[in-house]
């Protein structure tokens, strides 16, 4: 009794603390106006963070009336709500003033690396600290089995075959963004087909049958409730969170690149470095609860799910959203730095593609991405233009060099993962995931 007590306490002090973060923009916005950019910057992204965990709370509830494919692809999507709100503006203004069309490219390709170079690899960390410490607990004694009292037992984290419709297009959206840099513009045909892929894989998910889901956190409180006062709940909840993060979108941008100037740091850096981080860390938080949790598939499976949403749906968006505010066809520009940006982040893509070719991520794997990410990061922020761009080409031969190893090693195993992800009906690819091999 104590101990449902004590959750009970620790879920509605979750949600106490994200309504709570979003209070102090709410004030700044209604009431004063206008703040230094520093603290505009603070208190609208902490917004952000506390908006984005109400939208995936929320989201997760909806598996109870979705099915869990749909579903978790719908998790994806509100929970990068956020990035969606800043790329848009950033896309709707070069509409109106191209000279800050990279901004809007910075934001998306600085959010989709982020996403896997953080995301990723912080998550497989959790898992393995999580079934490392189950082990010692249990004096050694889990349900994956050992290979023998010698052989050392490592950690890694796997998906179930359903995964393979997202390996599918995350590599077929990533193979067709490869060929960016020889094109100066990101068009409205882009988006076509980029929407394509989204509606393929939205259509494919549509069809896996619904599971009862296992909530955590706050989600677990509400589901508490009468099927009528959750929903209830649910809709003001993610609505509120939605209005929070259209409201806020704008005033963030602008403090993110005005503190940049104020630090004088290149706004470019700011939008692809810094704006990501307060967009996508709520993203995070649920995913590292349910490695924590060992469930792979709602942990690794939802950020990769992200990653889809991300570099299909919001990719298309933004040349869109250039469109409808220049008033032309004519596409959004590329520089030769964007072009860059868009190749490392098509090779990073295929990068991490590659490593779940087999369905599964190890911990030396997750290092690797990180490495490799911050790599990128140090590179962006201490070279100066043209050895950034050195840098950016070179790091992305090396992810497809490293990817096409890969394949190559793991080509057995590549029509397997074509078949069920493009014709191996949802729900035959339910089954469990094992927790480590």
């Amino acid at each position: 009794m104590n101990a449902s007590g004590g959750a009970r306490t620790r879920q509605v002090l979750a949600l106490t603390v994200a309504v709570g973060l979003c209070v102090p923009a709410l004030l700044l916005r209604l009431l004063l106006g206008h703040v230094s950019a520093p603290i505009g910057t603070l208190c609208y992204g902490v917004a952000f963070i506390g908006a984005a965990l109400l939208l995936v709370w929320g989201t997760e509830l909806a598996q109870l009336e979705l099915p869990t494919g749909l579903a978790l692809s719908a998790l994806a999507v509100i929970a990068i709500l956020p990035e969606y709100a800043i790329d848009l503006l950033f896309a709707y203004q070069a509409g109106q003033n191209p000279g800050t069309s990279s901004l809007a490219l910075a934001n998306m390709t600085g959010a989709n690396r982020l996403l896997i170079g953080i995301g990723w690899s912080v998550v497989v960390f959790v898992g393995a600290v999580s079934y490392h410490r189950a082990r010692r607990a249990g004096g050694g004694e889990n349900g994956g089995g050992d290979n023998g009292a010698g052989e050392r037992h490592r950690y890694a984290m796997n998906l179930r075959r359903l995964a393979t419709l997202d390996i599918v297009v995350l590599g077929a959206a990533s193979l067709y963004m490869l060929h960016m840099p020889m094109r100066s513009t990101l068009t409205l045909f882009d988006s076509a087909v980029l929407l394509c892929l989204f509606g393929f894989y939205v259509f494919r998910l549509a069809r896996a049958p619904q599971e009862e889901p296992e909530f955590i956190g706050p989600p677990a409180l509400i589901n508490r409730l009468s099927t009528s006062w959750r929903r209830t709940v649910v809709v003001v909840m993610m609505g509120s969170a939605a209005l929070v993060i259209v409201f806020m979108a704008h005033p963030l941008s602008e403090s993110i690149v005005q503190t940049g100037q104020l630090l004088g740091l290149d706004k470019f850096l700011m939008v692809q470095w810094v704006a990501p981080l307060a967009t996508e860390s709520a993203e995070l938080v649920p995913a590292c609860l349910f490695a924590w949790r060992q469930l792979p598939d709602k942990g690794l499976g939802t950020l990769l799910s992200s990653k889809i949403n991300q570099w299909t749906l919001l990719v298309s968006m933004v040349p869109a959203a250039f469109a409808l505010a220049a008033g032309s066809l004519s596409g959004l520009p590329m520089s030769p730095t964007q072009q860059h940006a868009i190749l490392l982040t098509a090779a990073q893509s295929l990068f991490a593609m590659s490593l779940l070719i087999d369905l599964r991520m190890s911990v030396r794997q997750a290092a690797l991405i990180l490495a490799l990410f911050l790599s990128d990061v140090v590179g962006s922020v201490v070279l100066g233009d043209d050895a950034r761009s050195v840098m950016r080409t070179t790091l992305s031969v090396v992810y497809l060099t490293l990817a096409a190893v890969r394949l190559v090693r793991l080509r057995d195993r590549i029509p397997q993962v074509l078949r069920d992800g493009v014709r191996t009906h949802p729900r035959d690819m339910l089954g469990e995931p094992e927790q480590v091999r």
